[in-house]
């Protein structure tokens, strides 16, 4: 009898990056509990017959979220036995917090109040102040708060709520097995991987990739977690530039091709944009870890949440954020410094290994499910 259910208002399984949290996740709670109730958006084929892919008809992000809310307090409504719930966002929380005898545990990795105007233009103040509401609802509510991040830790702290019920778990990564170069990449080439969300600062990356145009043997391989329809924009900003011959294109690789890809890459790039999305809400990239993890140094934003796991020209390299002339700089002497990018490339691996390996999280993960007080929070 499952004790434990996990929800969250994703796709799942999927190519995102979150995706692979969520993986590590499931598992830390079936080790403890025994297999979970996984309550998710549609992605891939399900997991298992516990896993329930809940699906809403609705376009509107808001009509989206209060119809899987909806959905999920339908499922857990017969689901006496569940003790414990572990969710990711406010409209898994809500669900969860109608369920007053499952202990909550929030994870969060940011907020819809701060995210949703990068996304979404038009949207109304009063609906951000709205969300925030139901943000702060569910950090007051949940017995223990995760987050991966210090930043968000922060803004987490700035909300009211006390340190001593918030826990900073890091994401992580495996080290890969060595793998031969794909046939087809190009001899020398750097990379980028993910989604491309105006925060991610693909395009600050394209302008930077203008300035080595006398680098015609230089390659900027793109790995996209999503079809190729969604990248019709970039494709078409790429031409309005006239890099698209700089350009290789990937979609939708499954984890093994792409860190063979990421592997033989002289860099990584994790150009992330100066806004309140990654400097107040704050974020954990999964590229970060994963290039690391794979002996490739990144090039990441000079940003706090960037600061968290480079250090400076020690295991990777920082660049003030949003200056493509400054990025294609760094990467022009890397790209010509070989040696360099082996060594940063070492130590970024053995800095993974001995700080932020998968196993070690999951570890940090479950003291937290088996020391949270029960008895504390329903007396």
């Amino acid at each position: 009898m499952t004790k434990a259910v996990f929800i969250a208002f994703d796709p799942y399984p999927s190519f995102k990056g979150s995706a692979i949290h969520i993986d590590q996740v499931v598992a830390t709670l079936d080790a403890v509990y025994g297999r979970p109730l996984v309550l998710t958006l549609p992605g891939l084929a399900p997991l298992d017959a516990l896993h329930f892919q809940l699906a809403t008809a609705d376009t509107n992000y808001l009509q989206r979220g209060q119809a899987f809310t909806d959905l999920a307090v339908s499922r857990l409504r017969d689901e006496q036995q569940l003790s414990i719930g572990h969710f990711r966002d406010i409209w898994g929380g809500l669900a969860l917090l109608t369920q007053p005898h499952i202990l909550p545990i929030f994870e969060v990795n940011g907020f819809p109040s701060i995210e949703l105007p990068y996304r979404y233009g038009a949207i109304a103040p009063e609906t951000l102040q709205k969300l925030e509401q139901l943000e702060n609802l569910c950090l007051r509510e949940a017995a223990k708060i995760i987050t991966p991040s210090e930043t968000i830790f922060r803004e987490i702290r700035q909300r009211g709520i006390p340190a001593a019920k918030i826990e900073l778990i890091p994401n992580g990564a495996n080290i890969p097995p060595p793998q031969a170069k794909p046939v087809g990449l190009p001899e020398q080439y750097l990379v980028y991987f993910g989604a491309f969300q105006p925060w991610q600062g693909v395009d600050v990356l394209f302008r930077a990739m203008k300035y080595l145009q006398d680098q015609p043997q230089l390659k900027l391989v793109v790995c996209s977690s999503h079809p190729p329809h969604r990248s019709k924009k970039l494709v078409k900003f790429a031409h309005h530039l006239g890099i698209a011959e700089q350009l290789v294109w990937f979609h939708q690789l499954e984890k093994e091709q792409l860190f063979a890809v990421v592997e033989h890459a002289f860099c990584s790039v994790a150009p992330l944009i100066e806004c309140s999305r990654n400097i107040r809400q704050g974020c954990s990239p999964l590229k970060i870890f994963e290039s690391m993890a794979c002996a490739t140094p990144v090039i990441a934003s000079n940003l706090p949440v960037c600061e968290e796991i480079i250090t400076h020209h020690e295991n990777g390299i920082l660049v003030r954020p949003g200056r493509p002339a400054e990025l294609a700089q760094c990467i022009r002497d890397l790209a010509l410094s070989p040696i360099k990018s082996q060594q940063l490339g070492a130590a970024a691996q053995q800095h993974i290994a001995k700080k932020y390996d998968w196993a070690s999280i999951r570890t940090q993960l479950s003291k937290v499910y088996q020391t949270t007080p029960f008895e504390t929070f329903f007396a």
